[in-house]
This record gives C-alpha cells, sequence and structure tokens, in this order.
C-alpha cells in the first residue's frame, strides 16, 4: 500500500467523487489514460519488487525509459480502446519450502502492466466505496492483522469455525460471471468491461508454446487482487446479510445493536460471522449445527452461482477447544473459559512447519554472510528477521516461539558473526535502527557489522496492539486518507506539481520522474550555490553527460540555477571558480565530465 501522492492524482478526492457520485462513469474510461494517472501509474510501478521482471516479448521496466510520460498515455489509450495485450509468460514456483507443490505464475509484458495499473488506480477507490468490512484482502489501509484480529476477538464467543477452500481460484475466474459481478457493483463502462473480459481470457506462454485460457485471473498480475475482490463482493453482502446482519429492516429486533444478538438467537436463523482475506474463507459460529447450515449454504452458492471450486479434503469444520486452525501462518485454538465474563480464552501460536521453514530460511542467510561477509548479505539477514518480527508480533506466544527458533540457530548464529561481525557496546547504532524497536535488547552488546547493527531473531517484542479486538474493525472513512503518513515533499506541493507538469513531454520518462524526485529531495538548494533556487529557474543537470554513457539515475543528478548551468555549459566554464571559490571540488567535477 502506498500514501497518496497528491502532486500526481489526488486519490483521497477521487474516493470522495465516487462516493457522493461525482464521477461520470460513461467516461470512466478517459480517466484511465489521463496523463495524470499515467503518471502516478508510472511512478508505482517503478517501486514494485516485480518491475525489472521480463514478459514473454522480453519488456521491463527499462523498456518505459525511452518514452515521454505523454507518449505512455497514448499507447495506454490505444491499448485500452482496441483491447491490445500479450501473452502471459507462465512460471511455477514452489508452495512451500519443501517444493513439493508449485504454483502457476504470470509475468505480463510491462505495457500489459501499465495498462492494468492504470486502471486499478481508477477501479480500486470506486470498489472501496463498495468493498463491506468482512473482506480484508489487498485492500488500502487494510492488513492481514485486521483479519487475525477479527478471528481471535469473535472466536472468543464462537469457537466453532467453518474453514472453506477454493480449489484454484485465481485460475477458475470465469470472465462471463466477472463480467456480471462488475456490471452489478456499478462498473458498466463498457471500454472497462471489455478490456478486463479479455484479460481473463487471454492465454499464456509455456515452454514457448501459446497455450489458450479461457478462464483464471493470473497470478503475480496487478489486476489479479482487485478482480478476485470483485468476483466475490456479492457473495460478501449475501453472506453478510444471512449471518450477522439480517436483511429485512421492517424487523427492529434484528437492527437493536443492545440486543440483535440475543434476538437472533431466539430464531431458527443461522448465526455467523465471516472474514474473507482473498480466497481464505472463514466461517465463525456459535455451535457446530450453525457451521454445517454455513457449509451447505456457502457450497451451493459458489458451485452453482459463481462457477467455483470447494476442495473438500481441506474444507473443515473446526472445534478450537478441541483442534487447532491454520489462519494466514498463525494457529488459533482455545485454552479455557472465562466465567465472568462469559468468553473462551482464545490463543495463537507460530505453526511447527512454519517454525521449521524459518530455522531453514535463517541457516540459508546466515550461510551466505558465512561465505560471503558483505553488507548487502547482513542487509538481507535483519530484512527478513524485521520482516517475521513484524507480522508476528502480535501472536500471543510470540516471545516463546521465537526463543525456540533463536536456540535452534544459536550456534550457527554465534559461530558467523564472531568471524565477520564486531560486538559491541555502545547503544547508539542499535537505538537509532528502526525508530528504538530493538532498544531493550542488546543491553550488554550486540554485532555490527561496520556500525550497522545485526538484528537477533529472538529479539522479540509482542505488541498487544497488532491483533487486540480494536483492530478486527476497520473505521476508515476514506481509505485513501493517510494523515500523517502522507507523503510530504521537501518543497511546496505548487512547486512539485509545477515540476510534475513541466516534466510531461520530457523524451525520457525516467528522467521525468528522477528530475522532481532530486528537487523535493534537496529541498531545492543548488549543487555549486549552496543557496535555494526558484522551481522556475531549476535546470536539471547530468554530472556525467549522457554522450558520455551518463544515466537518468538519481544519483547522477543535481539542481542547478539556470545562470549556472549556462555558465557551465559556455565555453569558459572556469567563471564558476570566482562565483564560488569554496565549491572548486565540485566544479573541478564537473567541467572534467563535460
Amino acid at each position: 500500500m502506498s500514501t497518496n501522492n497528491i502532486y500526481y492524482v489526488d486519490m483521497e478526492q477521487r474516493f470522495n467523487d465516487f462516493k457522493n457520485g461525482n464521477f461520470e462513469m460513461d467516461k470512466i474510461h478517459e480517466t484511465v489514460y489521463d496523463i495524470d494517472n499515467v503518471s502516478l501509474a508510472l511512478r508505482r510501478l517503478s517501486k514494485s519488487s516485480g518491475r525489472m521482471s521480463k514478459g514473454h516479448d522480453g519488456t521491463n521496466f527499462q523498456t518505459l525509459e525511452k518514452y515521454s510520460i505523454y507518449e505512455l498515455s497514448e499507447i495506454v489509450k490505444d491499448r485500452l480502446l482496441n483491447r491490445k495485450m500479450n501473452y502471459v509468460r507462465r512460471m511455477y514456483i514452489p508452495k512451500d519450502r519443501k517444493k513439493s507443490k508449485m504454483r502457476p505464475l504470470g509475468i505480463c509484458s510491462v505495457w500489459d502492466k501499465l495498462v492494468e495499473k492504470c486502471i486499478q488506480l481508477v477501479l480500486d477507490p470506486y470498489c472501496e466505496t463498495k468493498f463491506v468490512d468482512s473482506s480484508f484482502g489487498f485492500r488500502e489501509q487494510v492488513s492481514a492483522h485486521n483479519a487475525l484480529a477479527r478471528v481471535k476477538n469473535q472466536c472468543q464467543t464462537m469457537p466453532f469455525v467453518l474453514s472453506l477452500d477454493l480449489q484454484d481460484y485465481f485460475g477458475t475466474l470465469d470472465p462471463d460471471i466477472t463480467y456480471r459481478e462488475m456490471w452489478h457493483i456499478g462498473i458498466k463502462n463498457q471500454v472497462i468491461l471489455n478490456y478486463i473480459y479479455q484479460f481473463i481470457k487471454k492465454g499464456y506462454y509455456e515452454d514457448s508454446c501459446k497455450v489458450e485460457s479461457p478462464k483464471g485471473a493470473p497470478q503475480g498480475s496487478i489486476l489479479g487482487p482487485l478482480i478476485a475482490n470483485l468476483y466475490l463482493h456479492r457473495f460478501d453482502v449475501w453472506l453478510k446479510d444471512q449471518g450477522d446482519c439480517w436483511h429485512d429492516e421492517n424487523l427492529a429486533k434484528f437492527h437493536d445493536e443492545r440486543n440483535r444478538r440475543r434476538n437472533l438467537e431466539r430464531t431458527n436463523l443461522k448465526i455467523g460471522i465471516h472474514v474473507r482475506y482473498a480466497d481464505d474463507i472463514l466461517v465463525l459460529c456459535k455451535d457446530r449445527e450453525d457451521a454445517e447450515k454455513f457449509k451447505f449454504s456457502i457450497t451451493k452458492y459458489l458451485t452453482r452461482n459463481m462457477k467455483l471450486l470447494i476442495n473438500e479434503d481441506k474444507t473443515k469444520i473446526y472445534d478450537l477447544s478441541k483442534e487447532r486452525m491454520k489462519f494466514l501462518g498463525y494457529v488459533f485454538y482455545v485454552w479455557g473459559f472465562n466465567q465472568n465474563k462469559g468468553k473462551h480464552r482464545v490463543s495463537n501460536k507460530l505453526p511447527k512447519e512454519k517454525a521449521d521453514e524459518i530455522v531453514e530460511k535463517c541457516r540459508e542467510l546466515l550461510n551466505k554472510i558465512k561465505k560471503k561477509p558483505c553488507f548487502e548479505a547482513i542487509h538481507n539477514w535483519n530484512t527478513y528477521v524485521v520482516g517475521l518480527h513484524n507480522y508476528y508480533k502480535g501472536m500471543t506466544h510470540f516471545y516463546k516461539c521465537f526463543t525456540c527458533i533463536g536456540w535452534r540457530v544459536r550456534k550457527l548464529f554465534y559461530h558467523t558473526m564472531s568471524r565477520n561481525a564486531k560486538f559491541i557496546k555502545e547503544q547508539s547504532y542499535k537505538n537509532n535502527f528502526m525508530e528504538g524497536t530493538y532498544r531493550s535488547w542488546g543491553i550488554n552488546g550486540y554485532y555490527t557489522f561496520k556500525c550497522y547493527p545485526v538484528i537477533e531473531i529472538w529479539w522479540a517484542n509482542w505488541d498487544i496492539k497488532q491483533i487486540c479486538g480494536k483492530r478486527s474493525r476497520v473505521a476508515r472513512e476514506n481509505p485513501y486518507d493517510y494523515g500523517d503518513k502522507k507523503h510530504k515533499p521537501g518543497v511546496s506541493l505548487e512547486a512539485i506539481g509545477y515540476l510534475v507538469n513541466t516534466s510531461k513531454h520530457i523524451k525520457s520518462s525516467r528522467l521525468a520522474m528522477f528530475r522532481v524526485s532530486k528537487y523535493s529531495s534537496v529541498k531545492g538548494i543548488s549543487y555549486l550555490s549552496g543557496e535555494f533556487v526558484p522551481v522556475e529557474d531549476y535546470h536539471c543537470h547530468h554530472i556525467i553527460p549522457k554522450h558520455k554513457n551518463g544515466t537518468h539515475d538519481f544519483e547522477n543528478l543535481c539542481v542547478l540555477s539556470e545562470a549556472e548551468h549556462i555558465i557551465l555549459h559556455s565555453p569558459t566554464p572556469e567563471r564558476l571558480y570566482e562565483l564560488y571559490p569554496k565549491r572548486k571540488a565540485k566544479i573541478k567535477m564537473l567541467i572534467k565530465n563535460l
């Protein structure tokens, strides 16, 4: 999830326009190839982890560099209106560390990625006005922790859980049903509908052969998660209406917040709270009978109405007081009953298989450090460990689980670090890392690699707020309102907006983006004079020129005023020495590279 780049597109305002009906849905496709929308899509793509993956046509994000943003906007328009798209390159990745099962992954061409991103930026805020709060996957400012919090909170009074497993969900999405569900939710623009319909039906390359595929959204595509949520939206509404929120508004007793649940229990209605994270569906019930009813009705709905396949072997009803249930990497179980509150005591811990997988990955990373000690190897270790801590720190037995993992890799860790890192007691490096997250650990000393702290896996800080009851209810008046987390540029929004508008016709889209980033990051300060350069006077200079194989990368650009730039490229650039006698080294370097 990304913060709102308001100087490209104000996503917060776009959401409000959809919510208040101020957006012309008939012309929504024009917003897709609007030059500002393409600019934001390009910026988001530049930060994605898979930007350098090549499609079957050999294109990746670098392919877009030689085009201006205006030209890319015209390409998006042409491909959208004429439904131009390439086949997907299919590859397989292991589902688990044992590599017993493989998951198909579709890698699209960069042109398809750009069009998909532009569509996503328009449809996402519209769909957010329609989606229900029982859906937690792939949504703005909603994470797996919200779903985990809902499960833990509700299982205290509803310990019977129906866990549904959809067989090859992404691969069985039907284009006709997708078309129907998009129309039902309010997306009636024929250009968008036809493009997504064709997107699902397009085939893929496997072993250099074209394979026609009339169903499925490729996993790994940008539009895949959005289509997956759209596909099951009406299912979410149907399940919520018949389970938690009885739909007949004339029956006031079912809408009285104080006694609603009690009144429902006096009827023969099945009562359940459902939680969906993509294709992981849980229905939490008070007794097994209700869970059995839900299993029958949901199976009938999904197989008949949605043409989806239910994996009978993995679909199961759990009694958490007697057995344990896995959900999103956590194991839930009931360990007691609170007589005073009338609630079950619910705990969660790390699955044994996941603990073994973590130990194996830790050993792999430590062996890489052992073979080649370098900053990158240490950074990869820290990234993995911090990621684990951030995801699992809401787990009840977090400290106990990670202490056990720490003991299993203890000898290898200390043996590796004693040879390749330095043990110090100076606390500042550790305390300044991750805003002091690990301040309470390593008080008696810790390992560093060139002043970079090495985080130990048993440095476990449990966070009660991570999956507490409060997080189970996602209250977002506007999901694109990030408050204090909103991106804050180094200069005014007016200056950034001016640069964005004047960069649209620059021949290289990469230069257009980094030209803005450089000015903002240095707060408009000149590379030579050290004084502020007004945005109208700003010239972006290549430290190593293009004719000497210089790049458009951020590090190769600097901020100069118009006068400084003219003098630098004049026959007598030495005049800069007289103007800035204290910047001789920088001036010499710039002149030498000309």
